[in-house]
């Protein structure tokens, strides 16, 4: 045999073997699984899969829903046309174009008579009756008459509504706690609402109502954000003004110098300005280098952090002290939660944990964030499944 003839026949087996190692990585439904010292796969594939949540997870399997358990096990049969995930005990279910809600042993708790809903929020849930919604307790009994062009869940006690263009506020029993009159609102924190100024008024204002509706800030400032961690970003005038800070007060405790903010989590705020972002402190102290992308530090510590590389990017993560805990080298990141994250190289998704260490190899087209179980949803193709840590 020829030199020549011997090296074409090595290329095309090594080509047959690598075709060979492709085909089982995705053999199996087409997901990969891991089992190693810091992962384990759970058990089943399946078409569709939302995030745990209070213990289980929506899967979709022969294009209907049901649900499983942290050890993968179906323990609501999959024969709904649609899924909400659980919230407060019980989950939003389609059957022959009408919603309900189940409990997790799979029994009907409110039938199936609306066209839409929402999850439950403090006990509290939005129906929908033709172009109007309205709000259910967890016995399906109607809070309120679908009066509302527009509703949001219930937080702090408190929902907004629209009418026509103007919003207001419902307390827990559904009774008007402010005139359906202003502009814009946000949901309610820490005990204050940001509203706009009147509906119809020439230059709309932001302040800020207590939670009995009470005005408590008056309209002051161009716009905000939430108040979280005590403080709210604001800014005083359109566009072009520096973003500052504000305590419940409306006392200005960190002067506006930042054309873009993000609000306080873990005792740190990503702030922007012309040479990048950078975290600051509650005393408006940098305490981080620039990035040009930077994201909210989550419950895990870390925050997600990008530099420009040609024409993508490397992420990484900080700490609150600002040091790079996790290098960054990923195509792309997801935030951190329960000690690990999700990140891409080359199109391949897999996890790292706090110190850097990545648990598994590139294994997946995407991957999720992990739940409070631990759990997080990834994907090959069109194929679903989940990864448990140890």
């Amino acid at each position: 045999m020829s030199k020549k003839r011997f090296t074409v026949i090595l290329c095309s087996l090594l080509v047959l073997f690598a075709a060979g190692i492709l085909l089982w990585n995705l053999a199996d439904g087409g997901l990969k699984r891991v089992e190693n010292e810091y992962l384990t796969t759970l058990e089943g594939e399946w078409e569709g899969a939302k995030d745990f949540s209070e213990g289980l997870a929506a899967v979709q399997k022969d294009e209907k829903w049901g649900f499983i358990d942290t050890e993968g096990n179906l323990v609501v049969d999959a024969k709904y046309d649609g899924a909400f995930s659980f919230s407060q005990g019980l989950a939003a279910v389609r059957q022959s174009g009408r919603w309900g809600f189940i409990d997790k042993e799979g029994k009907t708790v409110i039938p199936f008579l609306y066209q839409s809903v929402q999850s439950f929020s403090e006990d509290r849930a939005v129906y929908q009756e033709g172009l109007y919604y309205g709000y259910i307790d967890k016995t399906g009994k109607k809070i309120t008459d679908a009066l509302y062009s527009e509703a949001s869940p219930y937080r702090e006690g408190i929902a907004c509504v629209r009418q026509d263009s103007s919003y207001g506020f419902l307390d827990q029993d559904g009774n008007l706690l402010t005139e359906i009159v202003y502009g814009e609102s946000s949901k309610a924190s820490e005990g204050l609402v940001a509203v706009f100024s009147d509906a119809g008024t020439e230059s709309l204002k932001t302040g800020f109502l207590d939670l009995t509706g009470k005005e408590v800030l008056a309209p002051t400032w161009y716009d905000t954000k939430d108040f979280s961690e005590g403080l709210c970003a604001v800014q005083d005038k359109a566009f072009t003004t520096p973003w500052g800070f504000i305590d419940q007060t409306g006392k200005k405790v960190i002067e506006g110098e930042w054309d873009a903010v993000e609000s306080f989590s873990g005792g740190r705020a990503a702030v922007h300005d012309k040479n990048g972002y950078r975290f600051i402190d509650k005393t408006g102290a940098v305490v981080s280098q620039t990035y040009e992308k930077a994201y909210s530090f989550t419950e895990s510590g870390f925050a997600r952090v990008a530099k420009s590389a040609g024409t993508g990017w490397d992420f990484g993560f900080i700490n609150q002290n600002g040091e790079e805990t996790v290098s960054l080298k990923y195509d792309a990141a997801r935030d951190f939660y329960n000690g690990a994250a999700a990140v891409a190289n080359s199109g391949r998704w897999f996890f790292v944990n706090a110190q850097g260490t990545e648990l598994c190899d590139g294994l997946w087209d995407d991957a999720g964030d992990f739940s409070a179980e631990g759990i997080a949803r990834v994907r090959n193709g069109e194929e679903y499944g989940f990864v448990k840590l140890k």
